[in-house]
């Protein structure tokens, strides 16, 4: 990323299942509905992972938009790739503003799903180099982390690194973990527990990570997580005492009071990617809201604030105190204690590995 706290160049938020994947989409064979041209770019709809998250979102950058463009945003909380193809196969676009992950960004590139990015309507300036893309915006950095429940572990005695994260001698109880590969680090975890170097990492060898979590803790021991609140209600509900997350998720559990805690040493820094896809109905609006979200400071830096993470808003960082941009998973203060996920491989990998998951799961 630029700028002094602003240097890596890659990103979990995690899926919420509140709405059907494909809800709002027509039937296959249906026709696209007409554009009433005078309501068009009026509003915007865009789509996220729900919960806490899109709380945020709405008060940080959605709220101040409307307010400054006359524009109003709906959000949902069902995004998903499977579903933004869909709509475009059908020729009825409901949404014009989504959220996908790296890999998933550049499956939907190949695939010809997106419109190309307008920067005549989006000015570059305050957008970091690694965040601008042909057909979309890597506008989001956050970090894959080890969390714990503050009641059943003390912060004194957690876990420092994966290898103790994964120790049952040391913790015994269960732990959750993400099985949503295309934006879960969780075999990286697996391959650093078992002591290979950041920059060994990838390309990933997944049997020996695979082997890693079946012997540590123990296939028996692991509960697996698809949603973003879930390792939250876990982790409260004693379920489990250990499970990995997102820095903004248990900062927002903190902040309602949940005795949660995580370790922002030995993350994985990953990010997401804003999309429009091809024949959204309100692209112009999307847009416009792209540009607010990369070039407004007060927004971005409130969006900071709020979630503890990094937005793709180079003018927001100045607007920052220093004790908040030393927590952001781009902080310089983490530069040599994180692991930087490697897009290309993943978008290169993710279906084949996907497929080797499950089946290790399911044997």
């Amino acid at each position: 990323m630029t700028d002094s706290s602003l240097h890596f160049d890659r990103r979990k938020l995690l899926k919420a299942a509140a709405l059907t994947p494909f809800a709002g989409l027509a039937l296959s064979g249906c026709g696209a509905k007409p554009v009433d041209s005078a309501a068009a770019n009026k509003t915007v709809t865009v789509t996220s992972y729900g919960g806490s998250y899109n709380d945020q979102l709405t008060q940080t950058i959605l709220d101040p938009f409307s307010k400054q463009s006359g524009i109003q945003t709906t959000l949902l909380a069902n995004t998903s790739l499977a579903a933004l193809k869909a709509q475009v196969q059908s020729g009825d676009v409901q949404w014009d503003l989504v959220e996908i992950t790296a890999p998933e960004y550049e499956t939907a590139v190949a695939e010809d799903l997106l419109e190309p990015f307008d920067y005549d309507i989006i000015s570059d300036k305050g957008l970091p180099g690694y965040a601008k893309a042909e057909y979309g915006i890597k506008y989001l950095s956050f970090l894959f982390v080890m969390a714990w429940d503050q009641k059943a572990i003390p912060d004194a005695q957690a876990p420092k690194d994966w290898a103790q994260f994964f120790d049952q001698g040391k913790y015994d109880t269960k732990r959750s973990v993400y099985n949503q590969l295309s934006d879960s680090s969780v075999l990286e975890a697996a391959l650093l527990a078992d002591g290979v170097p950041f920059d060994q990492i990838y390309p990933l060898d997944v049997d020996r990570a695979l082997r890693v979590l079946g012997h540590h803790p123990g296939k028996d021991r692991l509960l697996y997580h698809a949603a973003n609140q879930e390792p939250i209600q876990q982790l409260t509900s004693g379920e489990v005492s250990l499970s990995t997350s997102f820095n903004n998720r248990i900062n927002a559990a903190r902040n309602d009071g949940a005795k949660l805690n995580f370790s922002a040493e030995n993350a994985v820094l990953a990010g997401d990617y804003f999309v429009v896809p091809k024949g959204a109905k309100n692209k112009e609006a999307a847009f416009k809201l792209m540009n607010f979200m990369s070039n407004d400071a007060d927004a971005g830096a409130a969006f900071d604030q709020v979630t503890n993470l990094t937005l793709a808003n180079t003018p927001a960082l100045s607007k920052l105190p220093k004790e908040v941009a030393d927590t952001l998973p781009t902080s310089p203060r983490l530069a040599d204690k994180i692991l930087v996920r490697d897009d290309k491989w993943w978008s290169e990998n993710l279906k084949k590995t996907e497929q080797q998951f499950k089946l290790w799961q399911a044997s």
